[in-house]
C-alpha cells in the first residue's frame, strides 16, 4: 500500500469506534501504521482486521486513557513497535451530562480528565521522544513535521445546555491550542 502517510506511526485514542475509528481507517488507507485505542477489546480488535484489510499495519494499546501510566504505555506502543512517533490524535471521550445544579464532582472531573487531561499526558508522554527525534534529524540535515490533533467540539466554543463539563474541557483544548501555538 502506498500513500502520503507511508512509514509514518499515527497513535489515535478513542479509536474503537465513531469518530476514532473513521480518522484511523483513514490514516491507515494513506499508509501510517495506526496504533489504536478503545476502553474495550473487541471494538479495538474489528478496527484493527479493517486496518489489516487495507493492506496496513495496526496495533492495539487498549485501556482507560486516564489511567496513570497510560499515556507512557500508548506512546511506547509505537516507538518500541515501529520506532517512531508522527502523528498524534486525541480524541478518546464522552458525555455525561446534567444540570449543574444536579452534577457531581465525579461527573465534572470525569469529563475534564478524558477529554482535557488525557490529551495533555499524552503529549507530555510523547514530548520525550519528540525532541531527541528532532535533535537527531537536524543533526542529519532532514526536515520531519509531526502533528498533533486535539478533538474538541462547537460545545467548547458555544457551550450547551446540560454540558458544562464536556463545554469546560472542550474550551480547554481551544486554548491548549492557542497556547501551543503561539
Amino acid at each position: 500500500m502506498a500513500g502520503k502517510l507511508d512509514g509514518k506511526v499515527a497513535l489515535v485514542s478513542g479509536s474503537g469506534r465513531g469518530i476514532g475509528r473513521q480518522i484511523a481507517l483513514k490514516l491507515a488507507s494513506e499508509g501510517a501504521r495506526v496504533v489504536v485505542n478503545d476502553l474495550d477489546d473487541g471494538p479495538a480488535n474489528e478496527t484493527l482486521a479493517e486496518i489489516r484489510a487495507l493492506g496496513a499495519e495496526g496495533i492495539a494499546c487498549n485501556g482507560d486513557v486516564t489511567k496513570e501510566g497510560f499515556a507512557e504505555r500508548f506512546v511506547a506502543a509505537g516507538t518500541d513497535t515501529w520506532g517512531g512517533l508522527d502523528i498524534i490524535v486525541n480524541n478518546a471521550g464522552y458525555t455525561w451530562d446534567n444540570v449543574i445544579q444536579k452534577m457531581t464532582d465525579e461527573q465534572w472531573y470525569a469529563i475534564l480528565d478524558v477529554h482535557l487531561t488525557a490529551p495533555f499526558r499524552i503529549m507530555r508522554a510523547a514530548s520525550r521522544f519528540i525532541r531527541e527525534a528532532a535533535r537527531r534529524e537536524a543533526e542529519e540535515g532532514r526536515e520531519v513535521f509531526r502533528k498533533v490533533v486535539n478533538i474538541s467540539s462547537t460545545s467548547g466554543v458555544y457551550g450547551n445546555a446540560g454540558q458544562a463539563n464536556y463545554s469546560t474541557a472542550k474550551a480547554g483544548i481551544q486554548g491548549r491550542a492557542m497556547a501551543e501555538t503561539g
